[in-house]
């Protein structure tokens, strides 16, 4: 691993690592827990496909994991999109996931300053997420952050059956 894909985290000997294909099975029970707690569907083919790209095509956006010891306790993936509103690419928190066990000393916080790190070296003025309006507690880390909610409602067409 070199050094622009690790970087220490203050306090608690969090790192925040690049993640790669080797890491895929120690990740998986990670997200299956997060998809669990967001009541998202679980489709295990179409993560391992995406969490492919992210991990082989840096201009799709980052996958990086909170380590601690070497073991996961979380992750976040940065996607880049584009759109003239925010004048070209922007930056989508997808998913950023911190497990129970080490939750409560700052760390959502601090990977949220490691995302808006990665958006600034990738040139780019803004960054946008979602969170499910029943999560109150996520809602507030992200307010306290500066993120703001917009008046609009995301909508979705899938287009593969």
């Amino acid at each position: 691993m070199n050094p622009t894909d690790s970087s220490a985290i203050d306090g608690g000997g969090y790192v925040f690592a690049a993640a790669t294909e080797a890491d895929l099975p120690r990740l998986i029970p990670v997200l299956r827990a997060f998809y669990e707690v967001e009541h998202l569907p679980w489709n295990e083919p179409a993560l391992r496909r995406a969490l492919s790209v992210l991990i082989g095509d840096q201009n799709a956006g980052r996958l990086r994991l909170i380590l601690r010891d070497g073991e996961i306790a979380g992750y976040f993936v940065l996607g880049f999109c584009f759109s003239l509103e925010f004048g070209g690419r922007f930056g989508l928190l997808d998913e950023l996931f911190v497990l129970p066990a080490h939750r409560g000393g700052g760390l959502a916080k601090r990977a949220l300053s490691e995302v808006e790190t990665l958006c600034r070296t990738e040139g780019l003025d803004a960054l946008r997420l979602e969170v499910n309006d029943d999560n109150a507690h996520a809602r507030g880390i992200y307010e306290r952050a500066g993120y703001v909610a917009h008046p609009r409602r995301l909508m979705t067409l899938w287009l593969q059956a």
